[in-house]
């Protein structure tokens, strides 16, 4: 019997990788993989100090009903309650905000499992998934609730394969995936609808089976959007938007290949933009070709157009990009098994191993500096108010800028005489219209504050772009001095986006005080 050799196939035979073979795979690699991505998911995220958008999710569940958080409350967020809800239970399980970084670890974790074990991709594919941005450190560290879906992700694309055999638990995960935020909502209508025309091509409609499947994920969408509608008096989403070319490169680029060099110094955001943004769609023709041939096209295109198109219209933050490069990774794993020819194969491999080294060396980098520097000082403000009102227990305490929330979790009860008069409960912000105190504040009800003449300030250099000196110079000079001012910042990719320090003022003397500018 001959020996067939490699140089006998044609050039463009397919060669499909295979996930693990030989002595590689009976050693079990994943378990230390599994390990080390643990370990340092935990790590980060003990180290990791809860901004506002973190602290106004516990507050929402700590601080409500069951029926007042879904019926009532969350609306005002602009997504749906699933999150909520799991930190409502977490919480009344006796979960402290101490240990609020195990939930999204713990989402993380069981994730990655699912890639480790079953996912279709060579070993170094999925080591690479795991070290990306948002499954190493975007997703796993910050507790968002999509920490959520680095698990309903994968486990839709491991069950997509029997959707039509096996339609119920399929329909449970995209249910749950439409009920964690507003983009995840309109991706899971389109894997909703895919699978409605899939039963009936395959006809499966004759079967219980079908329509159970169909009518739950009918019931968990429509409570999605239930729980999501909008109300009139919203006051959250902001008013100013940039041009609809910038964002959506901004929101393509933000989820592969952003253009800033992984370890090197900022350069201009314009260069940064189109470069990220013309790279990544360059590095992701190889994965389109993948995806035709397995037949994906539509569903791909479906799940694109209103990513992007939802972030271009409504409201996005570069974190919403991570929900794009999960479905990325959605779509390559329902597709690896098509035939397409070897040369494409390598520009696929090659494609992916640019994405996930790029990304890799930004989530080193966010994730070390995350251990070293502050990100939110809500915790050590909350300290010193708590010592400050132990001490001066009928002060009248003001707050400024919404970030300045981020200390609520840490006391007992909101202590801010501004908001609501110091109602204790509840100390989540409110984002209505109607709402006296402004989270999104200007120079002018800085100043009023300082009129009111409260006895100490709690102020977000945040809505100054990080530049406190024109805020300490006013304060000064309406007779307020400097107890701390606390630095924090909120970073991206491993660089710098946002100010969130909070700056604390009691009153003092006027002596020896700048010059007040405009603020």
């Amino acid at each position: 019997m001959g020996v067939l050799s490699l140089s006998a196939l044609p050039a463009d035979s397919d060669m499909r990788p295979v996930a693990t073979r030989g002595r590689f795979a009976a050693i079990g690699w994943q378990w230390p993989v599994l390990a080390l991505y643990a370990l340092w998911i935990v790590y980060v995220g003990y180290r990791h100090e809860h901004w506002f958008d973190e602290a106004q999710a516990w507050l929402l569940a700590r601080d409500s009903s069951l029926w007042q958080l879904l019926a009532e409350r969350i609306r005002y967020e602009g997504s749906p309650g699933l999150w909520h809800l799991i930190l409502w239970i977490a919480i009344r399980c006796g979960l402290s905000y101490e240990l609020f970084y195990l939930i999204p670890a713990g989402f993380a974790m069981a994730g990655a499992a699912l890639l480790l074990w079953r996912a279709p991709f060579p070993p170094w594919i999925r080591v690479l998934i795991l070290g990306s941005y948002f499954f190493g450190y975007q997703y796993a560290v910050l507790a968002r609730s999509y920490a959520v879906d680095l698990l309903l992700v994968p486990l839709a694309a491991l069950w997509f394969a029997d959707r039509t055999a096996r339609p119920l638990r399929y329909a449970v995960v995209i249910g749950l995936i439409a009920n964690l935020n507003a983009h995840g909502f309109l991706v899971a209508g389109m894997l909703g609808l895919e699978l409605l025309v899939r039963l009936v091509l395959t006809s499966q409609m004759k079967r219980g089976q079908a329509w159970r499947a169909l009518a739950i994920a009918a019931m968990l969408g429509l409570f999605a959007l239930v729980t999501a509608w909008q109300p009139a008096d919203n006051g959250f989403l902001p008013s100013e938007r940039e041009r609809p070319g910038y964002i959506l490169m901004d929101f393509v680029r933000n989820a592969f290949v952003d253009g800033a060099l992984p370890f090197g110094a900022s350069g201009s955001v314009r260069f940064e933009q189109l470069f990220g943004f013309e790279l990544s769609i360059l590095l992701l023709l190889p994965a389109v070709g993948l995806i035709r041939a397995a037949g994906h096209g539509p569903l791909a295109l479906a799940i694109a157009t209103v990513l992007t198109g939802f972030s271009v219209i409504t409201h996005v933050s570069p974190w919403h990009s991570g929900l794009l490069f999960l479905f990325w990774i959605f779509l390559l794993w329902i597709s690896w098994p098509a035939v397409i020819s070897l040369r494409l194969r390598r520009f696929l491999l090659a494609s992916i191993g640019i994405i996930g080294v790029w990304q890799g060396a930004q989530m080193i980098r966010a994730g070390l500096w995350d251990i070293d520097h502050v990100y939110s000082p809500g915790q050590q403000a909350a300290h010193i108010l708590a010592e400050y009102r132990a001490t001066h227990p009928d002060a009248h305490i003001a707050a400024y800028g919404f970030k300045t929330f981020a200390v609520q979790p840490w006391l007992p009860g909101n202590p801010f005489a501004n908001y609501h008069d110091a109602a204790p409960r509840p100390a989540f912000l409110s984002w209505k219209k109607s709402e006296r105190w402004k989270p999104f504040g200007n120079g002018r009800e800085f100043v009023a504050i300082m009129e009111s003449r409260p006895d100490l300030v709690v102020a977000s250099t945040s809505l100054q772009k990080g530049q406190s000196a024109e805020m300490e110079a006013y304060a000064c000079d309406a007779g307020y001095g400097i107890v701390r001012l606390l630095p924090g910042a909120m970073m991206w990719r491993g660089r710098w986006m946002q100010d969130d320090s909070i700056l604390i003022l009691t009153k003092g003397s006027r002596t020896g005080c700048p010059v007040a500018g405009k603020i």
